[in-house]
């Protein structure tokens, strides 16, 4: 490795460093944000925080009576459908919603932004932070689901921790990339609707990869939410083992170099975002 190289690594391991010493120096700055986040989008709403479930259970609800009752889908193994979807709906919509919310955060909080002062790098963690309590709400519906099929608890299901904690480390790096972006290019997060849509489809949540024909499976190896969304399930629904190292290791590496990459575009780009806005 040349001289040059070399160089280039350590500055990016210093701007990473940096950017991420800032976030844990504000955590407490991140847990406030996160709350006033809550209470500002449900402020003069009857039923409060529970709007955040009210919507994904109509979209349940739909694809429940579409696939299960219409053409009496089933997931795989023969588990229930309404119990197949909602395991692996509710990391995807962890990940969707905040990935979308972050994308956006820098651009709608231009009044901090403009500040010197205030670290534009904690938004994105706000918007995690945000996003778990919602999270653990869906975890407890589908625990009640779970209860009501006679799925008894087993200490295995303790797994989807760690798979929370893999979505987590992606949805940062994504979202400290697409949202540094977003500040230069106001498309970036109409086109991220698109992808999202088109990744939801592409992701077995609501067909089993059963349906993808042999000779195609492979291709869902590649995609970081099917680990994700797999893990999930294996880990509620069944009494499961951890994945293959093959799959933790594709996985891992894609995560930490997005992570790496977003982290470092934003900490680079950081310095531009009041003069652009």
């Amino acid at each position: 490795m040349s001289d040059v190289s070399i160089l280039m690594s350590t500055s990016a391991s210093v701007t990473i460093t940096r950017l991420l010493g800032s976030v844990y120096r504000h955590h407490a700055m991140i847990f406030a944000l996160a709350l006033r986040d809550l209470q500002s989008r449900y402020a003069g709403t009857l039923a409060g925080i529970l709007w955040t479930v009210v919507h994904p259970i109509a979209i349940i609800s739909i694809f429940y009576v579409v696939f299960a009752i219409g053409f009496k889908a089933q997931g795989s193994g023969g588990t229930p459908f309404v119990l197949w979807f909602v395991a692996g709906f509710v990391p995807w919509l962890f990940f969707n919603e905040t990935l979308t919310a972050i994308t956006d955060s820098v651009t709608r909080n231009a009044h901090l932004v403009k500040k010197t002062v205030f670290p534009s790098e904690i938004l994105a963690p706000v918007h995690v932070t945000a996003a778990l309590i919602p999270h653990g709400m869906f975890i407890l519906i589908l625990a009640a689901l779970l209860a009501s099929y006679r799925i008894l608890p087993h200490i295995q299901q303790m797994l989807f921790i760690y798979y929370l904690g893999c979505t987590v480390v992606l949805v940062l790096g994504l979202g400290w990339l697409l949202s540094a972006l977003q500040v230069f290019y106001r498309d970036i997060s109409h086109g991220l609707t698109i992808a999202l849509n088109f990744w939801f489809w592409a992701t077995p949540i609501v067909w089993t990869p059963s349906n993808m024909p042999d000779a195609y499976r492979w291709v869902l190896s590649y995609n970081p939410l099917f680990y994700i969304v797999e893990g999930y399930r294996t880990a509620l629904l069944f009494d499961s083992s951890w994945p293959t190292l093959w799959q933790t290791v594709y996985f891992w590496a894609v995560t930490l170099f997005t992570f790496g990459l977003g982290a470092y575009t934003f900490a680079r780009l950081k310095p531009e975002f009041a003069e652009v806005m």
